[in-house]
C-alpha cells in the first residue's frame, strides 16, 4: 500500500492573526513547501527545472477546505498525495494533520509547459514512476 510523502512545519507568528491562527492564504504557502520537498526527494528540484528552463510547471488550479484553525506555534504534519496525473498535468492532495487530527486539506493541479510557446508538454516517465509510490489509493 503506497504511503503519503510527509512534510512538518510550526505555525510561525508572522503568519497568523491577530486570533492567533493561521491566515488562509499562507496554507497554501506550506502546501507549496511540501510538494517542492516532494520534488527533491524525486530529485526535481524546483530552481533546477526553472533553471534548466526545459519546462516550467505552474499552477493551474488550487483550493482548500479549513476544518479547525491552525495556530500559533503548533506542530503540523502535511501529507501529501498524487491524487491523479495526465499527460501532461498532475494533481496534489495535501492533508494538514496535528496529533493525529486533520485540521486542513488542499489540492493543487500543477501543468507542465513549454517554457516557449505555452504548450502542455508530456510529464518526464522518471518522474512519473517515482510520484507513483505517492499515488492515494481509492478511498
Amino acid at each position: 500500500m503506497n504511503e503519503p510523502f510527509r512534510h512538518q512545519f510550526s505555525v510561525p507568528f508572522h503568519q497568523v492573526d491577530q486570533a492567533g491562527i493561521l491566515f488562509y492564504a499562507h496554507l497554501f504557502t506550506h502546501a507549496h513547501q511540501a510538494y517542492a520537498a516532494l520534488m527533491d526527494s524525486c530529485s526535481y528540484s524546483l530552481p533546477e527545472i526553472l533553471e534548466r528552463g526545459q519546462y516550467f510547471v505552474p499552477i493551474a488550479h488550487a483550493e482548500a477546505d479549513y476544518l479547525s484553525p491552525l495556530r500559533h506555534g503548533e506542530a503540523v504534519v502535511v501529507e501529501v498525495w498524487v491524487e491523479s496525473s495526465g499527460n501532461s498535468s498532475v494533481t496534489f492532495q495535501y492533508v494538514f494533520n496535528t496529533e493525529g487530527q486533520t485540521r486542513a486539506t488542499a489540492r493543487t493541479t500543477h501543468v507542465f509547459i513549454d517554457p516557449r510557446s505555452g504548450n502542455p508538454v508530456p510529464i518526464p516517465q522518471a518522474l512519473l514512476e517515482q510520484l507513483a509510490a505517492y499515488t492515494r489509493p481509492e478511498q
